[in-house]
């Protein structure tokens, strides 16, 4: 029996419908892999099984008793909460227990009905055993040294960087262990060694889940089940990844060749029609395949997706070293990375990698002097021109036409529409709140607004985030042909070989 059900889904921005009569069903222990490219609503669909969107049309049956966790890609908190008190909500209920258990306890060492209270506290005290009370710390210790977050427990979540708080979020739903799990992008913010670790969690997760990725090999090693959006439909396939593209090879033949048959079907009675339907002999049967053909289910047409293609413009060379650092400390209280030093001669690309927490985004901010060096000193070459791209940026809640122009005033809509286009954010996404938008649509408005900017030294913080293939190949074209400086933060090593850039470790 199906534990969730989608029964005719539709659900559309404006004029812009993303699903035609969506269908799914969900079994328990089901690992699905969410896959599409990015725009077509996989993050949606998220959102409206997790009854934070409503449908236009259709149904979404949870089973009675059915239990969820919705994992977002921007959650916010406003609260002072701490970590600690963050992930001890998912055992309220036991913390409750406990206090009315020490309630108990204090009543008997006044002796107030000692027979009954002694029955009542053994009672909680087996319930508090039997559901892991006393291994809390424990669980929660294992679940944060796996996901790779090293922080004291006593921190306040709001102040956490973006990718911490993620992780602290993610640490949360895993501990929750509900029936379904809808994870969306939870790698990105992970290095391998904590992918490997959360890859084995899920294989041995006994329940469902759905994850979004475009990490083909983690969804590769955590799917049994994948599903595709594509065309305003959603196909389910059974297997791993690699399943997924041998199967969706033939249907992809397949599916093309109806669509093709139909729309021989379509035009031919269309012609019968027009010669038909003004003749009195002909007439009903001409209004008859009218009908037929209003009633037709009609295939939407296979998308083709066209390559993308930008650059970053580049405005002059010097022959310098574009930056020196000398025994520099960073950090915010404390010193959390110490005596770093380099050189980067003009046009020089480096790769910057190391452990999440090693201090690479707090690097970044240092030399570009968002946040002040604890000791030691950098020289950022006057000469530069840099452009950055931060790793998080808060959405605001303007479109991406007024984004742009919030930089670029003096461009008109047709100009920053045109430019949004190169970067596949058309129709009704141009107008949606940056808020509304999907990470990788997101991404896509950034970099395009990136490309705006003259510059002769990039900086980039992990921009390959919610990136779809298409997309990746793009910005890495455009990196490789970048004739000025650059540093990158990546947690894709793929990504980096591939542009074959000096990589410097931080540890």
């Amino acid at each position: 029996m199906s534990i969730l059900e989608i029964r005719d889904l539709n659900f559309s921005y404006g004029d812009q419908a993303l699903y035609n009569n969506l269908n799914l069903k969900v079994e328990m222990g089901e690992h699905i892999g969410f896959l599409g490219a990015n725009g077509t609503g996989k993050s949606t669909l998220l959102k409206l099984l997790a009854h934070k969107l409503i449908p236009d049309s259709g149904e979404i049956i949870w089973q009675d008793h059915v239990t969820f966790s919705y994992l977002d890609q921007f959650l916010e908190v406003d609260s002072d909460v701490t970590v600690l008190e963050y992930l001890n909500e998912v055992y309220r209920d036991l913390f409750l227990r406990e206090e009315k258990l020490n309630e108990i306890y204090h009543n008997i060492s006044l002796g107030i009905d000692l027979e009954k209270n002694s029955k009542q506290a053994d009672f909680i005290q087996e319930e508090l055993l039997q559901k892991g009370f006393y291994k809390i710390n424990e669980k929660i210790d294992n679940i944060l040294l796996g996901l790779g977050v090293q922080i004291p427990l006593d921190f306040p979540l709001k102040k956490l960087s973006g990718g911490m708080r993620a992780k602290v979020f993610l640490a949360k739903m895993l501990l929750e262990e509900r029936d379904v799990l809808l994870l969306d992008e939870p790698t990105n913010f992970l290095d391998q060694v904590h992918i490997e670790w959360l890859v084995k969690f899920l294989n041995s997760y006994p329940k469902a889940y759905i994850v979004i990725s475009h990490n083909f090999q983690f969804l590769n090693d955590v799917s049994n089940y994948i599903i595709e959006l594509e065309n305003r439909v959603m196909t389910k396939y059974k297997g791993n990844f690699l399943d997924y593209l041998n199967l969706k090879t033939m249907r992809s033949k397949e599916y093309e060749k109806a669509y093709l048959k139909q729309q021989e079907k379509i035009k031919k009675e269309e012609e019968f029609i027009k010669k038909n339907i003004v003749r009195a002999t002909t007439t009903k049967r001409a209004q008859s395949r009218r009908k037929q053909l209003e009633k037709m289910e009609r295939l939407e047409k296979p998308v083709v997706y066209k390559d993308l293609n930008f650059k970053f413009k580049f405005t002059r060379t010097f022959n310098m070293n574009a930056l020196e650092v000398k025994n520099l400390s960073i950090g915010y209280d404390h010193p959390i990375l110490k005596g770093i030093n380099m050189k980067l001669a003009f046009g020089e690309k480096v790769a910057i990698l190391g452990k999440n927490g090693v201090g690479k985004t707090t690097f970044l901010k240092t030399i570009l002097d968002i946040i002040p060096e604890i000791s030691g000193s950098y020289d950022l070459n006057p000469l530069n021109k840099v452009s950055y791209f931060a790793q998080v940026e808060e959405p605001k809640d303007i479109n991406a036409i007024d984004y742009i122009r919030l930089d670029y005033p003096l461009m008109d809509n047709e100009q920053i529409r045109s430019l949004l286009a190169r970067f596949g954010i058309t129709g009704e996404l141009v107008t949606r709140s940056m808020r509304e938008l999907s990470g990788g649509e997101g991404a896509r408005v950034r970099l395009a607004k990136l490309t705006l900017e003259e510059s002769n030294f990039l900086i980039l913080d992990e921009p390959t985030n919610h990136l779809d293939k298409i997309m990746k190949k793009a910005l890495f074209d455009a990196l490789a042909e970048y004739p000025g400086t650059l540093i990158i933060v990546s947690h894709e090593l793929e990504f980096i070989n591939k542009l074959k850039l000096k990589q410097i470790k931080f540890q």
